[in-house]
């Protein structure tokens, strides 16, 4: 259905040349061209050569900004391939070197005469969208629902550009029709690609209403996944931030510094960094000392004393919040990079080479002077082996907000990685408004009210174990078991009966009275990017896997990745890839059991 949409959007129409057709695109029906992975999934591919690649660079120079344009997105030595998608789409896409630079609508139509949207990438190559399109600037505010699939709307535009800028001179604004860029305020690089849907006069300054383009291709689709999920400067988790000064809302106005190369207006983080978002984005908060943009900066900015606070404060930060009794023992590198970095404040960074310990051994070793944990004895590595909750200090610590973390901002940024971004993680938890009672009575040394008002199986554990232990309520003659007393009573489940526990025991007694649900951690696609967590009330559905045979061949068959969200177009065009066969999606029979 939505490739025989797409394929009659670009149709030609009997009598109406390729020009024209342009001029009145702005009648198309309206359609989100890459929302989904399919319409992306790429086959077959030609390489391009003399008189077709010629017209290409006469269509770029004639469409784009003219020679110097089309140097930077056509360069004479780039290789250059065309591919085009399947279900009957006749649309292609031409890569130069292995980036998808532009799209053809109808690939039945000559480069010359149909229309060419340049994508995400070819503007960024360019350094600035206004150098290959017209210019639609937005309010940085409202690039968040462009990211979402939303299109541009009349009071969110701020102003309207010529090609080649204010500087452009006598050049008249675009078009009811044209293809535009989408660029925020203060940042030149865009952030979309669209049609434009009212006349450019009336747009300055938002005091018009009504759609003022329909966007195309935008920062966070399916396309710009496939092209590599790049970020620009200043693309920051779903927000743009402000690379240069803003320019007036008078298009004619002086215009701002442009980036003078394409390196200063795109300049992707390393992929895979614990740091992406750090290095893009304003420090949230000061930690012992100035923290500046850039992470390995702040770190070379504090004193040796501010930096030894820092640690100090993650130390503290990490036991109160992440780092459980079952984690114990844990050696000191796993601690320092799995809980004390991430759960720094975002926007800065630690360095134990910078602090007044210099080594990490010697670090924990003052932690553990200091009555906050203990080290194994003699071991040839510092290794953690407890935590000492009752200290004074972690007592009246309060911990900063998890979305306050450098973990947390990674995550928004699209830092979490290819690995976490593939999993689903779901584990059993259960409702525990009932314990409340116990969450009073263990009070500041007990690990606190849930966020999600949810436990697992191993922090309900914990809490029963520290309430035993501050109540003495194991027995005398077997410390394996304890005797439940009058809050626990009140806590077990109606079947639990009665006399003494054991602690797996006690668990289930406790919840068996209490709802079970499943967290879910699943990957956040697009210019989000990072982890979602849900809470959903019952036990998680099942994923059931199967073998049959059809027609003499062996086939697998899978149901019920659809409860978690999974997007099965997208997970059959996957397997087709890494697998190197065929992939189905169908509606399950009634006779196979649900999950």
């Amino acid at each position: 259905r939505a490739s025989w949409l797409a394929a009659r959007r670009w149709a030609p129409q009997a009598g109406v040349g390729p020009q024209e057709r342009r001029e009145r695109g702005a009648e198309r029906p309206k359609l989100a061209m890459f929302k989904k992975a399919a319409s992306v999934a790429f086959k077959g591919e030609t390489k391009l050569r003399g008189k077709e690649r010629k017209r290409l660079r006469e269509a770029l120079e004639a469409r784009f900004g003219g020679e110097a344009s089309a140097d930077v997105l056509l360069p004479a030595k780039a290789d250059v391939v065309v591919k085009k998608v399947g279900g009957g789409s006749s649309a292609q896409f031409y890569f130069v070197d292995g980036e998808c630079f532009f799209i053809q609508p109808d690939s039945r139509d000559d480069v010359l005469e149909t229309e060419l949207l340049p994508t995400l990438p070819a503007l960024w190559r360019a350094g600035s969208a206004d150098t290959v399109l017209p210019v639609v600037l937005i309010q940085r505010p409202v690039a968040r629902f462009i990211f979402r699939g939303a299109d541009v709307m009349a009071p969110g535009v701020h102003s309207v550009q010529p090609l080649g800028g204010p500087q452009a001179g006598d050049r008249p604004l675009p078009r009811i029709g044209e293809v535009v860029a989408v660029s925020c305020v203060g940042n030149p690089s865009a952030c979309a690609v669209g049609r434009l849907k009212a006349p450019a006069a009336s747009l300055a300054g938002g005091a018009s209403k009504g759609e003022a383009v329909e966007v195309l291709h935008f920062f966070g689709d399916a396309l710009w996944e496939a092209c590599g999920s790049q970020r620009p400067k200043g693309f920051v988790g779903d927000a743009v931030q402000a690379t240069e000064e803003p320019p007036p809302a008078d298009a004619a106005a002086p215009p701002s510094s442009k980036a003078d190369s394409p390196a200063a207006a795109f300049s992707p983080p390393p992929r895979g960094s614990a740091d992406d978002a750090s290095a893009a984005s304003e420090p949230s908060g000061d930690v012992g000392g100035d923290a500046s943009q850039d992470g390995e900066a702040a770190a070379l900015q504090l004193t040796p004393e501010a930096m030894t606070k820092a640690m100090e404060e993650c130390l503290l930060q990490a036991a109160k919040t992440r780092l459980k009794d079952k984690d114990l023992p844990i050696t000191g590198n796993a601690l320092y990079a799995q809980h004390l970095r991430p759960c720094r404040r975002a926007g800065t960074n630690i360095d134990v080479k910078t602090s007044s310990f210099k080594k990490l051994v010697a670090f924990l070793a003052h932690c553990e002077d200091s009555g906050w944990i203990a080290l194994k004895k003699n071991s040839p590595e510092p290794v953690v082996t407890k935590i000492f909750r009752d200290h004074p200090d972690l007592i009246e610590w309060k911990p900063w907000p998890r979305s306050a973390t450098a973990e947390a901002e990674s995550e928004a940024g699209g830092g979490s990685g290819a690995g976490l971004a593939a999993t689903i993680e779901v584990q059993s938890v259960w409702r525990v408004a009932k314990l409340k009672p116990l969450i009073e009575a263990l009070g500041a040394q007990g690990p606190g009210a849930p966020e999600d008002g949810c436990w697992s199986r191993e922090e309900c554990a914990q809490a029963l174990r520290m309430y035993a232990d501050s109540k003495q309520l194991w027995q005398p003659n077997n410390k394996k078991r304890l005797a439940p007393d009058g809050i626990l009573q009140g806590l077990l489940a109606q079947s639990a009966g009665s006399g003494s526990f054991s602690l797996d025991g006690l668990v289930d007694a406790v919840l068996g009275g209490c709802k079970p649900a499943h967290r879910v951690a699943a990957p956040q696609g697009g210019a989000i990017g990072g982890i979602k967590r849900t809470v959903r009330d019952g036990k998680p559905p099942n994923v059931r896997v199967r073998t049959d045979t059809r027609k003499g061949h062996s086939i697998t068959l899978v149901h019920g990745l659809e409860a978690y969200g999974v997007d099965l177009e997208a997970f059959a065009s996957c397997l087709t890839k890494a697998l190197a066969t065929s992939v189905a999606v169908e509606e399950a029979s009634p006779t196979v059991e649900p999950g």
